[in-house]
């Protein structure tokens, strides 16, 4: 909407505002660039503007150049504080669910020519092209979005796990970053307990409705199996069963919270990491083929988890950064996190603060320690 305002106002000579309304009546504005950004108009104008485009494009085909005097224009749009009758090009994009309204002054316009009006249309209907698949993303996002939050637990809708303590956070991309597949899981399993973190490869819709497929498959299969390994084995036969164009990672922790044996299978994704008491902070040796490819998984990794220790499990969403080398990354993570205050909350906190504002990626973490 700023670049359109800007343009028309370019070519035109004149002050321009761009408005888009969406199907859920949230309205887009652009205003061009030499507008100060002092004094905005308030809500009730742009309340104003909502009502007269529904009103305007009501039944509307192709594009409406219309007048609407001031004061039924609210003042400021094209100069702080200044009311000014509105010639305004209305057009609804392709699908018919969004009115576009490009408008600009008539005071102090000079009379509109018709090939005047034929360029205002044209600038409406090419504002109108750009806005449609814009908006469409803005729907698909928020249905990802939902699908997310409703089947990844909430911190307080974990289920009871007798023996450890558990914290985690979910942060989706910014929202200028299309939506992925990241989710983590804490299941109980016989007298032990196990945890997942995974990510579908991409970014769409696809992404996230792969990712449920894959955490409701692992829940079905862990009431019969419990070894993270044939785990691993039998999500990569969902996925090349049923999504065979699709690859996704995942790492796989059973714990034992009397003991504290540990077994880790990963599959493609970064390692656990093992925070000590002592400030010390390193990675799982766990490795294997990522999910999809049909390669086959090695014995799960065993370790002794102690009282004092926090076992850390996050996406690469959290780290990954375009330019700079997973390795480093990781070697920063490492460095954060044996370097957190006490706590599973204050270890996640922590991360977030550090790595997870404005990533360009989705974001899971987990932290998990045996209850004292």
């Amino acid at each position: 909407a700023d670049a359109a305002a800007d343009g028309a106002a370019r070519l035109l000579g004149c002050p321009a505002a761009v408005f888009v309304l969406d199907q859920d009546d949230e309205l887009y504005r652009g205003l061009y660039r030499e507008r100060t950004s002092l004094v905005l108009p308030d809500e009730d104008a742009h309340r104003t503007v909502r009502a007269l485009l529904r009103r305007l494009t009501k039944g509307q085909s192709g594009v409406r150049i219309t007048t609407v005097p001031a004061p039924l224009w609210p003042a400021g749009f094209f100069r702080p504080g200044v009311q000014h009758d509105a010639r305004l090009a209305l057009v609804l994009t392709q699908d018919g669910k969004a009115p576009v309204c490009l408008a600009t002054p008539t005071r102090g316009l000079r009379r509109v020519s018709p090939e005047g009006e034929a360029l205002l249309a044209q600038l409406a209907q090419a504002t109108a092209l750009a806005a449609e698949p814009l908006l469409m993303y803005q729907v698909e996002r928020h249905v990802a979005l939902t699908l997310q939050h409703s089947f990844l637990p909430r911190p307080h809708q974990l289920p009871e796990l007798p023996g450890v303590d558990i914290a985690v956070r979910y942060e989706p991309a910014s929202q200028e970053t299309e939506i992925g597949g990241d989710f983590y899981a804490a299941l109980r399993v016989g007298d032990g307990v196990l945890t997942a973190v995974g990510d579908v490869v991409g970014h769409s819709l696809d992404a996230a409705t792969v990712m449920v497929e894959l955490r409701h498959a692992l829940r079905a299969y862990c009431l019969t199996e419990s070894d993270p390994a044939a785990l691993a084995e039998r999500l990569d036969q969902v996925l090349r069963h049923y999504h065979a164009d699709v690859t996704a990672t995942v790492c796989l922790a059973l714990i034992d919270p009397v003991t504290g044996r540990t077994r880790i299978a990963n599959a493609g994704h970064i390692p656990p990491l093992i925070l000590g008491e002592d400030g010390s902070a390193e990675y799982v040796k766990a490795s294997g083929p990522l999910l999809g490819v049909g390669l086959p998984h090695p014995p799960p990794t065993e370790l002794v988890l102690e009282p004092t220790d926090r076992l850390l499990m996050v996406t690469d969403g959290l780290i990954e950064t375009r330019g700079t080398d997973l390795a480093v990354s990781m070697e920063h993570l490492r460095a954060a996190a044996g370097g957190a205050l006490p706590g599973l909350e204050a270890l996640c906190d922590t991360l977030l603060t550090c790595f997870g504002r404005d990533r360009e990626d989705d974001v899971a973490l987990l932290a998990l320690s045996l209850a004292n």
